[in-house]
């Protein structure tokens, strides 16, 4: 996954900008700190699957969850 600055982001950002994801409205500030393609991912993401993100160090699992909000495992 690449940030906004055009770097790789570690696992630790990404689980930061998903705690963003799950909590903030779409138009503050820190919303719009995500990374596009992940909000891409995470809005394409249907109840009850996963898919995997590739970070700076190594790979991460994003699951949606019944009452829709992202997670990472």
């Amino acid at each position: 996954m690449i940030g906004n600055d055009g770097k790789p982001v570690s696992k630790e950002g990404l689980r930061q900008h998903l705690a963003a994801y799950n909590t903030q409205s779409r138009g503050s500030k820190e919303f719009a700190a995500i990374p596009r393609a992940l909000v891409t991912v995470c809005d394409n993401l249907k109840a009850g699957k996963t898919t995997y993100v590739r970070c700076l160090d190594g790979q991460l699992q994003l699951s949606r969850r019944k009452d829709n909000s992202v997670q990472a495992a």
